[in-house]
């Protein structure tokens, strides 16, 4: 009698597959590795080519200024609990960023704030005052105060003087603070 010692699946794979091929497969079931074919080399990326050099006569360009509008004054302040006179304790935190058009007395502006200790209920533009003093509001905003808040108006010859010399200050009055509790002096960037 004659024992098979091979189940049916592996000897029809054995009709069916070459010797070579059941080899590799065996080898590759205990470990072994197959060598692969050499991978061909991975080519770096090449670096621009420099710019041909400037002729000997011809000197650098100088890098240019900005353009600046002569008639346009620019401000960007901060706003602060301790600019108040007297100052105050807040958290709150503001900018106003405007623009003047020197010619025809057109100021726009934005204003930006967050962190009061209550809601703003008036907002005020101030002057003529110098750092450390008060004086009446020139220019009153209405509400509704939302932050950013934008507006824009025509100041008088006088008014726009004044806003030059740096003697205007905005002021943000809240429920907490009704005298104030951010200020910020308005002056001219240059």
């Amino acid at each position: 009698m004659r024992v098979n010692l091979y189940p049916s699946s592996l000897v029809a794979a054995r009709r069916a597959f070459p010797l070579t091929v059941l080899a590799a497969l065996a080898l590759a079931g205990c470990g072994t590795s197959v060598p692969l074919p050499p991978m061909p080399p991975i080519s770096q990326p090449q670096p621009a080519p420099p710019p041909p050099p400037a002729p000997a006569d011809v000197p650098p360009p100088a890098p240019s200024a900005p353009v600046r509008d002569p008639q346009l004054a620019a401000f960007s302040t901060r706003l602060d609990g301790r600019n108040q006179v007297p100052p105050v304790h807040s958290m709150g935190t503001g900018t106003i960023d405007a623009v003047l058009n020197r010619d025809t007395g057109l100021f726009r502006w934005q204003i930006s704030y967050s962190n009061l200790s209550s809601p703003v209920t008036a907002m005020h533009i101030h002057g003529p005052a110098e750092v450390g003093s008060n004086a009446a509001p020139l220019i009153g905003f209405n509400p509704p105060f939302e932050s950013p808040w934008r507006g824009e108006l025509t100041l008088t010859p006088a008014q726009a003087a004044d806003l030059l010399a740096g003697r205007w200050y905005l002021n943000i009055h809240t429920a907490r603070y009704p005298n104030g509790e951010l200020r910020g002096q308005l002056i001219e960037r240059r």
